[in-house]
């Protein structure tokens, strides 16, 4: 194909995928979380012992249960409660970095397709664990509010947890496949064409 093409390939290419790649998301978007699921809950249950209980998978969302109960609304002790308190978490805000990169990997002409699609799930999965472990303190701190931070181990204060959940949850799922896919694709036809312009254009505004 011409190289002036490419560009309009990779969009045409891009455009396609990506409706098949959501639809096998949402459909398996239970399983796709399992990994960072039990990888969340194991530094949530060990880093808030006295709070956290456990987070599992429950259908197309995962709960966070605590240690704590339910009484007329508010948190309490477990003993004396009427439910054992937990928040649902929604992992789809999170994990459809996966779809997203898996169909601008797909849409790229390249020599070797699933060794480097592997590569890049596996930035993103430690990426998409540690987005779960934001948004459960997110949920613990305003769900929680005193009782979360009346530990004896450390708890990040809400504006650092703040910080952490709008960066987990706004840039990461849509800026990380980008890098990724950006940093596999710098020798292909597509990204050599667009780093050509962008020399002459700075060549010229130089001149």
């Amino acid at each position: 194909m011409p190289e002036r093409d490419h560009g309009r390939q990779f969009l045409v290419f891009v455009f396609i995928l990506l409706l098949p790649c959501f639809a096998l998301w949402t459909v398996a978007a239970a399983p796709l979380a399992l990994p960072a699921l039990g990888f969340a809950n194991s530094v949530l249950s060990a880093w808030f012992p006295g709070v956290v209980d456990t987070l599992y998978a429950d259908g197309q969302h995962a709960l966070l249960m605590t240690r704590f109960g339910e009484l007329n609304g508010r948190p309490t002790a477990l003993a004396g409660a009427e439910y054992q308190l937990g928040f649902q978490l929604d992992t789809r805000i999170l994990s459809y970095s996966l779809p997203f990169y898996t169909a601008m990997h797909f849409a790229t002409p390249r020599r070797r397709y699933f060794n480097t699609w592997v590569m890049g799930l596996l930035v993103l999965y430690p990426l998409f664990a540690l987005g779960l472990v934001c948004l459960g303190m997110k949920e613990l701190m305003a769900g929680l509010g005193e009782l979360f931070y009346r530990q004896p181990t450390w708890v990040p204060g809400p504006n650092l947890i703040g910080i952490c959940y709008q960066t987990s949850v706004l840039i990461v799922p849509t800026l990380a496949p980008v890098m990724i896919w950006l940093w596999q694709s710098r020798n292909t036809p597509l990204l050599l064409k667009v780093l050509g312009s962008l020399q002459k254009t700075a060549a010229k505004s130089g001149g």
